[in-house]
């Protein structure tokens, strides 16, 4: 009876104490539980980064061996058309004769191909390594980045895939040119010659082979970066996405913003310059700089095309009137030694004809009249970002400074 009543006593007491330790046991689940939920989300996340920052990287490679399979069938299409009129190359155009030349002649000394900036993030960081648990994802990865790497050794050392006349030979065939006419080449004179060469025939000869290598490996990995995107169910639609948003940045752009002279730099070749006025016109210039090693100075060429603009909210619409397009020349900024005056008259005239320049542009501008381009601005207002192109494998990024 006494213990009965002590437990009746207490009772009030057990029950706080009960519902104390219960309250908190649910909040620590709770708590736990999402935290979890919150980790588990967070994981899935960075997967999918992470896998669409790698599969980015194999439509690369693949869109890059394709280009080069079509600048090799181009380059051979015009090296069999030099090959059939051997006799009378001199009255071949110009532009076969410089393709044909390209493909035999490494004009850039470049010997690297791939960008392995995201294979050293993919194989390094152990971040990735434990929030990617896909084993298939990643067998599917190193097969890639093994294949690449050989595919690269091929495209270095092997003599059916290297060019014949190597950039030390050019460089030297250069020196060695007529002084009557600079550092520049007898196109139709050097490919007569060099054709005699049994090492540059067998180069022309596996150019059909060279294309297979080019088409199978970029087929093969594009296999590889389906297989990919199926495994992290990822659609092309959400990778062209996440390419476009990591590679933009800034703030949203009003028409007033806008509203002004903007310039861009390109590797000290090329400036670029837009002016939007207020009334809707558009004056785009294009300042191209051409050194050459006979003249000191650049020889200046402008394009300048006119037309319409305006702002659909963050994606900036340019609208171009072809009978706008001007191309105009000033040399009047050089110098040069006397006796290379002709020299200098001939490379102007050969490499840049207004006229045809010109007609060519207007042309194209009639083809293709209307640039759509995403845009965004910093906290200052004074520069703006424009993402020129983005096809779900590659962005083109350009960042333009008001000019004051």
């Amino acid at each position: 009876m006494i213990h009965h009543k002590i437990n009746k006593i207490q009772s009030p007491w057990g029950k706080g104490f009960l519902t104390s330790i219960l309250g908190t046991t649910i909040s620590i689940i709770l708590t736990f539980g999402t935290s979890a939920l919150i980790d588990s989300k967070m994981k899935a996340d960075t997967q999918r980064q992470t896998a669409m920052m790698v599969i980015h990287d194999i439509d690369v490679c693949v869109k890059q061996m394709e280009e080069m399979a079509d600048e090799e069938e181009e380059r051979n299409n015009a090296m069999q058309y030099v090959l059939a009129n051997i006799d009378r190359i001199e009255s071949v155009s110009e532009d076969t004769l410089v393709l044909a030349m390209e493909m035999i002649i490494d004009f850039t000394g470049i010997h690297t191909f791939f960008d392995d900036a995201k294979e050293n993030i993919f194989k390094s960081s152990q971040d990735i390594w434990s929030n990617l648990d896909n084993m298939a994802f990643i067998d599917n990865m190193e097969r890639f980045y093994q294949e690449r790497k050989e595919a690269e050794i091929v495209l270095t050392t092997d003599p059916t895939v290297k060019y014949p006349i190597s950039y030390d030979e050019a460089c030297q065939m250069r020196i060695n040119a007529s002084s009557t006419n600079g550092y520049d080449l007898d196109y139709a004179a050097v490919l007569k010659e060099k054709l005699k060469d049994r090492t540059v025939k067998f180069y022309v000869d596996f150019s059909p082979a060279r294309v297979r290598f080019y088409r199978q490996y970029a087929q093969g990995w594009r296999d590889i970066s389906d297989r990919n995107k199926f495994i992290m169910n990822i659609s092309d639609e959400e990778l062209s996405e996440y390419i476009k948003s990591s590679q933009q940045s800034g703030s949203s752009i009003s028409k007033n913003d806008l509203i002004g002279k903007w310039e861009r730099k390109a590797g000290g070749m090329n400036d670029f310059c837009y002016e939007f006025m207020a009334n809707d016109s558009l004056c785009r210039k294009q300042i191209q700089h051409v050194a050459y090693p006979v003249w000191s100075g650049e020889v200046i060429v402008s394009i300048i095309y006119g037309g319409k603009w305006h702002l659909k909210n963050d994606t900036l619409v340019l609208v171009y009137n072809p009978a706008s397009v001007d191309v105009q020349l000033d040399s009047s900024h050089i110098t040069y030694r006397p006796e290379m005056r002709d020299s200098v008259i001939h490379l102007i005239s050969r490499y840049i004809d207004v006229e045809r320049a010109k007609k060519n542009l207007r042309k194209s501008v009639e083809k293709h009249t209307r640039d759509s381009v995403p845009v965004t601005t910093n906290k200052s207002r004074d520069k703006i970002e424009m993402v020129a192109g983005h096809s779900g494998d590659e962005v083109t990024t350009h960042y333009l400074k008001r000019i004051k």
